[in-house]
């Protein structure tokens, strides 16, 4: 059996769109390589956030936090501890305490350094 592959134009034609699929999947490929780099190496803040919670955004305001609303004071019974912190994207910071009495969580604002919401975890 001998089987002889047409060279036409048609097979010219498929050769080529293969050959520009793979120079385009190259292309994106380094294009996407260099969004990625060039965003990791230029972090910038998140969107939303007005200029003045940016230090707020990255935690680096001192302890304890004098604002132009004041000092942030918890009130919290002795022997509390935090057991974690996460940021909320609407300038809130969501802090998990322990210790002291029951399990809580606090909503602190951080725009106007005050403690927005706080909720008792009860057994």
């Amino acid at each position: 059996m001998d089987v002889q592959l047409s060279k036409g134009p048609g097979s010219r034609a498929l050769l080529a769109a293969v050959i520009g699929m793979g120079v385009l999947l190259v292309v994106g490929s380094l294009v996407l390589v260099g969004v990625l780099v060039h965003r990791i190496s230029h972090p910038h803040p998140a969107p939303g956030l007005p200029e003045a919670d940016h230090a707020a955004a990255g935690l680096a305001a001192a302890w304890p936090f004098e604002g132009p609303h004041g000092q942030l004071t918890l009130n919290e019974p002795p022997g509390t501890h935090i057991t974690g912190m996460t940021r909320q994207g609407d300038g809130l910071l969501a802090v998990s305490l322990s210790g002291g009495g029951p399990d809580r969580v606090i909503l602190w604002d951080l725009a106007h350094a005050r403690v927005a919401a706080r909720l008792v975890l009860t057994p």
